[in-house]
């Protein structure tokens, strides 16, 4: 089996290597996707996704999310990818389905900032204090540990047509 584990802080762009993953074949499970469906079951009232995840990694683990994930995978697949790996400790939970490659996308954050703000997803934060607020709880997750490991780093700093290009090339250089 294939497995990609894409990894970036919020706004990087790893939803758009998502596509053009999806667009080489490969299934993608976000894992934002996956832990929200848990939330819309067992969030208490007025609970926040992020104080969700909180939660499910204080009484799980830190890979909860990552076995969330992999109860999804049918044995039938050979091209997988996760969107959205936050920890070390999710990695390794991805190890027992094969050997997973990194794919960190890093965008500086001031444009990451510019793009959630116009973006405007329900969730997202809506102003600098929150985003920055979103980084450090990222990073608490230790997000910054899987992009040190990451195997391959692409650089979203540009157009979303330069970004594809550059995925491209990386994406046709490793999977073969």
């Amino acid at each position: 089996m294939n497995i990609i584990l894409i990894t970036g802080m919020p706004g990087s762009g790893k939803s758009l290597l998502s596509d053009i993953l999806k667009e080489r074949g490969y299934t993608v499970i976000s894992m934002s996707g996956v832990l929200r469906k848990r939330y819309e079951k067992e969030a208490k009232i007025g609970e926040k996704l992020m104080d969700f995840a909180k939660r499910m990694r204080e009484i799980y683990g830190d890979g909860v999310v990552a076995r969330l994930c992999i109860e999804e995978v049918s044995p039938k697949l050979n091209k997988i990818a996760f969107d959205g790996v936050r920890s070390l400790s999710e990695v390794e939970e991805f190890k027992r389905l094969g050997e997973p490659i990194i794919i960190a996308v890093h965008s500086p954050p001031s444009v990451r900032y510019n793009r959630i703000i116009s973006r405007m997803r329900p969730d997202d934060s809506k102003n600098i204090s929150e985003l920055r607020l979103r980084d450090m709880d990222e990073l608490k997750f230790g997000i910054g540990g899987v992009i040190a490991m990451a195997d391959y780093i692409i650089v979203n700093d540009s157009t979303i047509d330069e970004f594809k290009k550059r995925a491209d090339e990386l994406l046709s250089r490793i999977l073969k």
